[in-house]
């Protein structure tokens, strides 16, 4: 497996354009969004959105398709969003471009340093398992087995998860995590740091909200 941060722009842009990236959850096998992915792509080419469009997308409600997912069969619901194949392609042209995701994968490294180690940063399969699949086994190593590995040195292991903390994601913190908070402070709105760009396409496909992600 590798991780995604570590594959070249063009690798990644084909990564993200494959129907498991777009929805990883479990559908049945005669669903599949790739062909509408690939239209738009060939449509849109290396463009955004913004090219193709009449009207501000973020001044709509529903652009997305939203609906709920049960986690444990029980009382836990989470909701979900198809984003817009139009918003999310050129989303992906963006991020991927020759320029950006060097600043990405850049950004992503600085954060490898110190004692925190991310375990949940996405890998991608280099055989016949799925991405899913592969993420699993991913996780499997860094987690479960690197658990049992220091059990042998420590005591206690306290579990938490992000989503009992953090609800929702504000999508001007993705500024803040790829620039710096003062920076994204500094240029808040303006369209040449790569994080409001990235904003901006969330909040035009999500009737130009901030939070609920």
């Amino acid at each position: 497996m590798k991780h995604l941060v570590d594959v070249s722009a063009t690798e990644a842009k084909v990564h993200f354009l494959k129907d498991s990236s777009y929805f990883n959850g479990d559908l049945p096998e005669y669903i599949s969004f790739e062909p509408i992915l690939e239209d738009v792509a060939k449509t849109l080419g290396d463009k955004n959105y913004s090219a193709f469009k009449n009207e501000k997308p973020d001044s709509f409600p529903d652009v997305n398709y939203s609906f709920v997912a049960n986690k444990d069969g029980r009382f836990a619901w989470r909701p979900y969003e198809l984003m817009h194949p139009a918003i999310y392609v050129s989303l992906v042209n963006m991020i991927c471009s020759a320029e950006n995701w060097p600043q990405i994968t850049a950004r992503f490294a600085e954060f490898k340093r110190g004692a925190v180690v991310c375990c949940s940063s996405p890998v991608m399969s280099v055989d016949h398992q799925s991405h899913q699949a592969a993420q699993v086994r991913h996780w499997w190593q860094t987690v479960e087995q690197q658990s049992l590995i220091h059990s042998l040195e420590f005591n206690h292991l306290l579990h938490t998860d992000v989503t009992d903390c953090y609800g929702s994601l504000y999508t001007h913190s993705i500024s803040w995590a790829l620039h710096g908070l003062t920076d994204a402070k500094i240029n808040k709105g303006k369209n040449s740091l790569l994080g409001n760009k990235i904003d901006a396409h969330i909040q035009a496909s999500r009737y130009g909200q901030t939070n609920g992600i």
